[in-house]
């Protein structure tokens, strides 16, 4: 019941941004509402590996971002939701499919002390969605997940800063097992050189189940950043993982190059998990990089490849995923997206010898979007906007160490 509450209290705060569409320029209020419309050719509609079925879908998803913003303090919601309509599958339509609401908030108390939250709800009939670390498909059931997080970002000095943030998630999926997952994050980083910047970090992480086990882990990281240089920076984070008796090692890195038009990025994981639905926490790997580029002003690209490997009580799961996007600005408030995924996934963390199917997504659409007023000279360069950047790109989980000559 409280994360219904707090599911619609969430939307309706956020509908109310509609008001604010009068409201002049200058006015720190704004409200900006949006309209995708797209078809999209799904091959294999209920992730089966022995009879796939194909379909055609309508897939219509209005949305509304509001918020205040000011020197001080920034406040962003933002909710909408998918209506689908099946060509071959009428008993699957649905006027919302698919829902969110998310609510950001961050104050600048002082000049050395940032606060800041993030809380999200998500309803979907695609359970996958839930669990990207694994890449995992779990067939076609409601699924639910409730998140919140409050961080503390303290500046020591111009060379050393430290984080604390606690995370909250609630997953609920229909016919299976609910859980909740508590983590505490203590982080610390401090500039060592104009070009290496050191990290150290202690989580304390706590898995509950609605079956009654409970999973605790606590796990130590230690590492950096290096600029090689300014266009190019790796950060590597590693240490050991004590869960209930065992020590397993946790592994963050990744590779960053900016290039003239565009960004690519190479990420590896190694962590731990829960998977929504099961008891018990999965041990994930994932490779995957990343390439967005603009071709002019009107037109980018994103591919997006990736490796996903876990495992769960003796069971093993692999997925590849590859995924393409395009985004093109016709007008000004007008684009026009595309996007092709395949999966590959062999295995499953649900039943031995399961799993092994393949998928190939096709979407193209219509997005009628105006100008966000936090976008950076929304005057002169309108977003491009591509499948994965209609919700905005995601809030940083932890914010990076500010320079004196930053400020």
């Amino acid at each position: 019941m409280g994360i219904r509450m707090l599911r619609r209290a969430a939307g309706r705060l956020i509908l109310v941004g509609g008001a604010f569409l009068s409201l002049p320029a200058q006015s720190d209020l704004y409200a900006t509402p949006s309209l995708a419309v797209a078809e999209i050719y799904d091959d294999n509609l209920f992730f089966s590996s022995s009879a796939p079925q194909e379909d055609r879908i309508l897939r219509l998803s209005p949305a509304i971002d509001a918020g205040y913003r000011s020197a001080p303090m920034t406040v962003h919601g933002r909710y909408t939701f998918d209506a689908e309509r099946y060509a071959r599958h009428p008993e699957l339509d649905d006027n919302q499919v698919r829902e969110h609401t998310a609510l950001d908030f961050r104050y600048e108390a002082t000049r050395l002390l940032t606060l800041s939250a993030d809380a999200s709800y998500l309803k979907t009939q695609t359970p996958g969605e839930l669990t990207p670390e694994t890449g995992l498909e779990f067939g076609r059931a409601r699924a639910e997940r409730f998140f919140f997080s409050p961080s503390l970002v303290y500046q020591f000095d111009r060379l050393t800063a430290g984080t604390t943030t606690y995370r909250f998630t609630r997953d609920k999926l229909a016919g299976g097992i609910g859980s909740d997952t508590h983590i505490a994050m203590f982080d610390l980083d401090r500039r060592i050189t104009s070009r290496d910047t050191a990290s150290f970090g202690y989580r304390f992480e706590q898995f509950r189940f609605d079956a009654g086990d409970t999973v605790t882990a606590h796990v130590l990281l230690v590492g950096g950043t290096r600029e090689f240089t300014p266009r190019t920076a790796a950060t590597v984070l590693a240490g050991p993982r004590f869960s209930d008796g065992s020590t397993d090692p946790e592994v963050s890195a990744s590779l960053f190059h900016k290039l003239d038009q565009g960004v690519l990025g190479l990420a590896y994981t190694r962590s731990e998990t829960t998977v929504i639905g099961r008891t018990g926490t999965a041990t994930t790997e994932t490779l995957g990089a990343t390439l967005a580029y603009s071709l002019g002003s009107s037109i980018e690209i994103r591919a997006a490849p990736s490796f996903l490997s876990s495992t769960l009580g003796g069971l093993q799961a692999n997925v590849f995923i590859m995924n393409l996007e395009v985004g093109y600005r016709i007008a000004r408030t007008l684009t026009l997206i595309g996007s092709y995924e395949f999966s590959s996934q062999h295995g499953s963390l649900t039943a031995p010898g399961g799993g092994e199917f393949t998928r190939n997504v096709v979407l193209l659409g219509l997005v009628i979007a105006a100008p966000r007023r936090t976008d950076p000279d929304p005057e002169s360069r309108p977003r491009v906007l591509t499948p994965s950047t209609l919700g905005g790109e995601p809030p940083p989980t932890r914010t990076r160490l500010k320079l004196e000559e930053e400020r």
